[in-house]
């Protein structure tokens, strides 16, 4: 059997025996490495935009049993649902390597992952005896953030290398197959975690791009989510990032933000003018203002004070919806002091991003300002960037684009 064979049949076992892992896994795109790749094992990230890849050497494929992979997968979805690849930030990469696969190992005693056989109940799992597992006198459920302050505790300086605080033994070099350097008494890694610097998205869109496999997942695959994980999917659920940097970040990274301009033509001489660069109002926003019966007052005036910002920064479009069409115009700065509020009616969120494709008025953006007591379109119906800004409350969350709850 060929390595994908193996992979698919690993995964197909998943979705038989613990669905929620499975679908997931069916989700993420697998990547074959070429031989002579850095990564001798298997690793995950994500790139493009969104596309949580998990990338895999193909002899080690074929040195795993279909049971060993089936743990092995479960595995790189945990680092993805925990969001291991972009949380380390600064902090010292064998540390935080180690600290995230006892986050999601677990204790050996009481492990995360793994095949269960049917006949006689033995878990397994690769290299048991040798991966990283969260020590016995050490808390079950902390965070990764947490283990690795344990660790650091547990260290002294590393006069080898940069001569910063590093748990005890670290500087050993792993023999065969990832070349990580690992601590003594702590456990090798079960795969590679130098595929996560490959990750080429922000912090908040890997949040956005896991949230909507993790519950997509949960809908399908209802009571069969693993228990250990429960706060490390509500941590999905909060926004990581101020909206207005977000919106920033849509306007350098897809838009550009910038256009080609020239000087006034010169008096003195027949020129039409010098050619520069600008980045005023080279992209166009829509903002989408929810303006029914359950948005107070006080939050259509936070609402504009938000597209007075957005204003400052590209050419801005009004759209008023509550149930129905109540306005559309150009926002210009200062516009609100005049500004007529129509509407305060019922809520349909859905309609207004209707009429914009219809109306063939999509932009660069749309942004949404809701209190979320509303219905929105389908995932599969937006298929351009699009930021929702939900006031502070239970209100419900659309399934596409970024969501961020105002403060």
């Amino acid at each position: 059997m060929n390595p994908d064979e193996k992979l698919m049949n690993a995964r197909c076992r998943l979705m038989t025996i613990e669905p929620w892992y499975g679908h997931i896994a069916m989700g993420m795109t697998w990547v074959p490495l070429h031989e002579g790749a850095a990564c001798k094992t298997m690793g995950v990230r994500i790139v493009n935009g969104g596309d949580i890849q998990c990338v895999y050497h193909p002899p080690f494929v074929e040195s795993l049993t279909i049971e060993e992979l089936y743990a092995v997968v479960q595995h790189e979805i945990e680092h993805v649902v925990r969001l291991h690849c972009v949380r380390q930030d600064s902090r010292h990469a064998t540390a935080w390597n180690i600290a995230a696969d006892m986050c999601v190992n677990g204790m050996k005693s009481k492990p995360r992952i793994g095949y269960m056989t049917p006949a006689t109940g033995e878990l397994i799992i690769p290299h048991k005896d040798h991966i990283v597992w969260t020590p016995d006198d050490w808390p079950a459920d902390e965070t990764t953030e947490c283990y690795y302050d344990r660790l650091l505790k547990k260290g002294e300086p590393d006069v080898k290398n940069t001569g910063e605080i590093i748990p005890r033994g670290f500087g050993i070099p792993l023999d065969d197959h990832t070349g990580e350097i690992i601590p003594r008494g702590f456990g090798i890694p079960l795969d590679d975690h130098q595929v996560w610097q490959e990750t080429d998205v922000s912090m908040d869109e890997a949040r956005q791009v896991v949230r909507e496999h993790v519950h997509e997942a949960t809908e399908r695959c209802q009571g069969s989510r693993p228990g250990h994980l429960a706060e490390a999917i509500s941590c999905l659920d909060n926004p990581v990032v101020n909206w207005r940097q977000l919106l920033k970040h849509y306007l350098g990274r897809h838009v550009g933000n910038r256009r080609v301009t020239f000087s006034r033509r010169n008096r003195r001489q027949d020129l039409f003018g010098i050619p520069g660069i600008t980045r005023r109002s080279a992209a166009t926003v829509n903002v989408i203002v929810d303006t029914s019966g359950s948005i107070s007052n006080e939050c259509l005036k936070k609402f504009f004070a938000e597209i007075e910002c957005i204003s400052h920064r590209a050419k801005t479009n009004v759209l008023q919806w509550d149930s129905v069409f109540q306005g559309w115009s150009v926002y210009r700065r200062g516009c609100w002091k005049h500004m007529r509020i129509n509407g305060r009616g019922g809520t349909n969120m859905a309609a207004p991003l209707r009429w914009l494709i219809e109306n063939r008025k999509i932009a660069d953006v749309q942004v949404m300002l809701t209190d979320g007591y509303c219905d929105y379109l389908t995932k599969n119906e937006v298929l351009f960037p699009m930021i929702t800004v939900i006031t502070p409350g239970t209100g419900m969350e659309p399934r596409y684009g970024h969501v961020v709850r105002m403060k």
